[in-house]
């Protein structure tokens, strides 16, 4: 499959227009190819929050999607409503960073989307995704989400043909662990490819906790990220990759400190 690594500044607190953007460069990554495409962290309004009631109306509600039509969504500056929309025209699969809030608990967090389309099924029936919510928290993460409490999803997708188990991840779960005596998130062989998407900040690149995690589980690493500086927060120019398991870094069109989309063909 061909898969899509996404490079954007979303700015803060600006949903409709960070959501502008990021369609533009789906389907840009689309008239390319790609199959498979991976947005960074938290897209629709940054990360900056500083309490929970400044980051709730932000937050989304993913169980909502099927019960609304998605163009309703959009009216509510709603991620879901727009990837269902692009994934559908596009027939693309999509993976993307959002603030969600647990509709039980009230909880805020932040988390991460895998969607996809059966385009035999029409409306809301064609819709399937996968939810994941941040483990090890950075920031002001600590400030207004609250941390997940179970290890990433992995979905099983088919793709030109292919089947393919897809690990979702979130910028420092990396790590690969809570705490020194947490079992891993992966374990060698969970996942082919795991799509991480972050707001890294500034440091090497790639960075060694990326490719260490792609050394320890044995699997393809696609990162998403993010530039640019937001409130107190420095993501330094950004940098975004595909590591395949064997060590092999994608980084053809990378450009730092601007929008960009970085491809990688891989064969399972």
């Amino acid at each position: 499959m061909k898969v899509a690594a996404i490079q954007f500044a979303p700015e803060f607190k600006s949903p409709r227009n960070n959501l502008r953007v990021a369609a533009r460069l789906v389907a840009e990554a689309a008239r390319n190819g790609a199959d498979l495409i991976v947005l960074p962290e938290l897209i629709t309004a940054g990360y900056s929050f500083m309490s929970a009631a400044e980051a709730e109306p932000f937050c989304e509600v993913p169980a909502l999607l099927k019960q609304e039509d998605p163009k309703t969504l959009v009216d509510l500056g709603w991620s879901f409503g727009v990837m269902a929309i692009l994934a559908r025209k596009l027939g693309v699969k999509l993976v993307w960073g959002f603030m969600e809030k647990d509709p039980v608990s009230g909880k805020l967090y932040n988390s991460q989307a895998f969607l996809e389309i059966d385009p035999q099924k029409p409306g809301l029936d064609g819709i399937y995704y996968e939810t994941y919510r941040k483990i090890n928290g950075f920031g002001q993460d600590f400030i207004w989400s609250s941390p997940g409490e179970s290890n990433p999803p992995v979905v099983r997708t088919v793709i030109r043909g292919v089947e393919w188990r897809i690990g979702l991840l979130i910028c420092r779960d990396v790590r690969d662990k809570v705490d020194d005596n947490w079992t891993s998130l992966y374990e060698p062989g969970d996942a082919d490819l795991i799509t991480l998407s972050a707001n890294w900040g500034s440091g090497g690149f790639p960075s060694t906790s990326w490719m260490d995690f792609v050394k320890d589980n044995k699997t393809t690493l696609v990162v998403s990220n993010r530039y640019g500086k937001e409130a107190n927060n420095d993501f330094g120019e950004g940098g975004v990759c595909i590591i395949e398991k064997g060590g092999k870094v994608h980084c053809d069109g990378l450009l730092w400190g601007q929008d960009c989309v970085v491809y990688a063909e891989l064969v399972k």
